[in-house]
């Protein structure tokens, strides 16, 4: 789909508030991995998840409406590892950029 996705509306609840704040701390943890394969993403989101004090759920989530604009999608670090680096890292900041207060 072309960037800037539009989130369905259960995806748009995800990305407010505790949602936001964990994609926005957890974008440059992505953009610093030296592989961005599906083992690699995992990890970093599950270590991720643990530092925060969060359920996997809280963090993967609003990742996935981030990424598909959806709440439902494939195994969220394979698309990831399909979209790529560049193009996942994008959508993640689109969302970002799409939510009201945000900056």
């Amino acid at each position: 789909a072309a960037r800037p996705l539009a989130p369905d509306a259960r995806a748009a609840k995800l990305l407010q508030d505790a949602g936001r704040a964990h994609l926005r701390a957890l974008a440059p943890k992505l953009a610093a991995l030296p592989d961005w394969g599906a083992e690699a993403l995992e990890s970093a989101v599950k270590n991720y998840a643990a530092e925060a004090g969060a359920k996997l759920g809280e963090v993967a989530q609003p990742l996935r409406a981030a990424l598909t604009g959806k709440t439902e999608s494939p195994g969220l670090f394979e698309v990831m590892d399909v979209l790529g680096r560049d193009e996942s890292l994008g959508r993640i900041n689109d969302a970002l950029d799409l939510i009201p207060g945000s900056e």
